[in-house]
């Protein structure tokens, strides 16, 4: 779980097939009002509040690494299981949301 998740007794919303994001890659969403990255990696899925919490810049384009995300202005890396900068950075952390497959659906909590 992410030291800054999102959703406290979240609502899912099912996003997409699981099989329709290969390992490696990510897609962006809008939900709820947000724009909400999902990423495929080492792990399995991922999503995180499409901005990088230095810059506030978007984090989609970013180079997605084992079970890390980099963010494409500046380089910075995150942990996407617990959200944390890598690093010496001290950067904030990501804020997360809890993910779920069910029946090959990729789901994403939100709350409310």
């Amino acid at each position: 779980m992410s030291a800054d998740i999102a959703a406290e007794n979240p609502t899912y919303h099912d996003l997409l097939s699981a099989d329709d994001l290969p390992p490696g890659q990510m897609r962006l969403f809008s939900l709820a009002g947000e724009e909400v990255l999902v990423c495929h990696a080492a792990g399995g899925f991922f999503a995180l509040r499409n901005r990088c919490p230095h810059a506030q810049s978007p984090l989609d384009g970013g180079r997605l690494r084992q079970n890390s995300i980099s963010c494409p202005l500046h380089g910075a890396r995150f942990d996407l299981i617990t959200g944390r900068a890598l690093g010496s950075s001290g950067y904030r952390p990501l804020t997360c949301f809890p993910v779920k497959v069910e029946d090959g659906r990729v789901l994403v909590g939100m709350k409310g």
